[in-house]
């Protein structure tokens, strides 16, 4: 299928953009969209290391999620 990995790098670009443009996105909710479309509150980010021995990714950005807690409704537009 060819998915790409989504890189740290390129996750600070974008959320750099966002912030450098606008103060509604710096005081913007963080949610993960699953496949069912269920929206999720990110809770916390950190770096881990990977444990396999010979991965050619040492490390990682962890994005750890829970069930909203209050609905923001359905996305009306994206921007």
């Amino acid at each position: 299928m060819g998915e790409v990995m989504l890189k740290s790098q390129e996750l600070e670009k974008v959320i750099r953009m966002f912030n450098d443009k606008s103060m509604v996105a710096k005081n913007a909710r963080v949610s993960v969209e699953l496949p069912d479309k269920s929206l999720w509150d990110v809770t916390e980010l950190f770096l881990a290391a990977n444990k396999i021995i010979g991965c050619r990714e040492t490390h990682r950005i962890v994005i750890r999620i829970s069930k909203e807690i209050a609905s923001p409704g359905s996305i009306e537009y994206k921007m």
